[in-house]
């Protein structure tokens, strides 16, 4: 690992790939809502501790939200080629060695914890995945130990007086996968390890264990948590059901945050009703597979049973709009299409499904920006004057969305158009999944 620069220092084509890559991110989501950005301060050495839920995407969303340049800690075995190695680290990550890659090639975390105290003690920001490793669940898991490990030593090397301030991070996502889904980044009110000073010169280790419980306790508030393992795909189930009814019957704030507080409170309350009424939910979580399953064989989203009624005039009234913009869809749709399709062929062998939206943001950054650079210069060279050039170009961003967002409603318009067939010819598979969803969501609601 070549050390010819502290990895710490501003780079100032690392700051302008940043840039770049951040505005895309407002591009790839569809919302990205940053709460509590001020709880992360300028002037003093922060440890970001972020859950780990969708690969590479938890660490780029974190980087491009913050101004200045943090340092990450990742996996190791992500720097095993030579190449990946010294573009990792140009995007300031460091490797962090497991059991996993090999008893002895746990003694190299040595130097990398020395380098990620160097970053500290020059009062910048690390940003540490404390739980070690993905996993495609909303949960918090245990957390590993290395967090405390760094950031002890660098507060005893300064004898206590660095001021390390440790910033939880919780990050939520309507979906892992798709293109177009919601982000939430919520920074928590930042604290130091001052109150563990005397605990630690006295017994290290319970000091360490002290801090990681409290770190875990101030990371579950700023993040969606179910707590539960054996039943987590059915409370999870049942959760989305009874939101997306809140959504479309009860008027339920859209937000992410507010969408996040209410989950939180129905997978509470599910977990508790399950504890006490084994039986019930078992009850409630089959109704919850039974649509789940006609969902499928209609191929309908959720929005669908929510909604459940759609008037006629509305939906001739979109078709009609689908037919004026189709010209404009159709110019967006052949210039962004190819770019927008090779990404997701390069993702659709990708066995873990948390690496998938990884490989399509990365991807479709590179074929967006070979795309449009090709566009760019047959635009210079085949339209004149240039300024023609350069609007015909910028037009072909937003026809691009324009495109997107037409295929986005021609799907739901097309939805509603066979919700309302089914309805009128009583559809029994129809019938079952409005009766199954208005039944679970009147008990849901009724939960204690």
């Amino acid at each position: 690992m070549s050390k010819s620069k502290p990895i710490h220092e501003p780079n100032f084509w690392h700051g302008m790939l940043r840039s770049y890559v951040g505005l895309y991110i407002y591009t790839f989501y569809n919302r990205v809502t940053v709460v509590g950005k001020e709880n992360v301060p300028s002037d003093k050495p922060v440890i970001l501790a972020i859950n780990h839920q969708n690969a590479l995407m938890d660490a780029l969303t974190v980087h491009c939200t913050l101004k200045s340049q943090s340092v990450f800690m990742a996996r190791a075995d992500i720097f095993r080629n030579p190449i990946a190695a010294k573009i990792l680290r140009f995007f300031k990550i460091l490797p962090i060695f497991r059991i996993r890659d090999g008893i002895q090639s746990l003694q190299n975390n040595d130097a990398v914890f020395e380098e990620a105290i160097g970053v500290l003690l020059n009062k910048k920001r690390l940003a540490i995945l404390p739980e070690g490793n993905h996993f495609g669940q909303r949960r918090l898991r245990v957390l590993k130990k290395g967090i405390a490990r760094i950031a002890f030593q660098a507060e005893e090397r300064a004898n206590f007086e660095l001021g390390l301030q440790i910033v939880p991070v919780g990050l939520d996502y309507s979906n892992y996968i798709n293109f177009g889904s919601d982000l939430l980044v919520h920074f928590g009110e930042p604290f130091s390890l001052i109150e563990y000073k005397e605990m630690y010169q006295e017994n290290p280790q319970k000091a360490m264990n002290t801090f990681m419980q409290d770190l875990r306790e101030r990371m579950i508030p700023q993040m969606l948590n179910i707590a539960e393992e054996s039943h987590y795909k059915e409370v999870e189930l049942l959760k989305d059901i009874y939101i997306k009814h809140s959504i479309y019957r009860k008027g339920l704030d859209s937000t992410h945050t507010t969408v996040r507080n209410n989950s939180q409170q129905i997978a509470d309350k599910l977990i508790a009703f399950k504890e006490t009424n084994k039986e019930k939910f078992d009850a409630m979580a089959q109704t919850g597979k039974e649509i789940l399953t006609d969902l499928k064989k209609l191929n309908f989203r959720m929005w669908v049973p929510a909604k459940s009624y759609f008037p006629v005039f509305w939906t001739i009234i979109g078709s009609l709009l689908l037919v004026c913009f189709f010209p404009l869809f159709l110019v967006g749709f052949l210039f962004n299409f190819p770019p927008f399709y090779i990404p997701v062929l390069a993702a659709s062998k990708i066995k873990d499904p948390q690496f998938v939206s990884s490989i399509r943001f990365v991807a479709s950054l590179l074929t967006f920006t070979l795309f449009y650079l090709t566009y760019l210069i047959l635009f210079l060279i085949f339209i004149s004057p240039f300024y023609y050039a350069i609007g015909a170009f910028i037009s072909l961003f937003f026809l691009g969305l324009v495109s997107y967002e037409y295929y986005t409603f021609f799907m739901k318009n097309l939805a509603r158009w066979r919700a309302f067939i089914y309805k009128k010819k009583e559809n029994p598979e129809w019938t079952r999944l409005v009766t199954n969803w208005n039944e679970l969501t009147a008990q849901i609601s009724n939960l204690n």
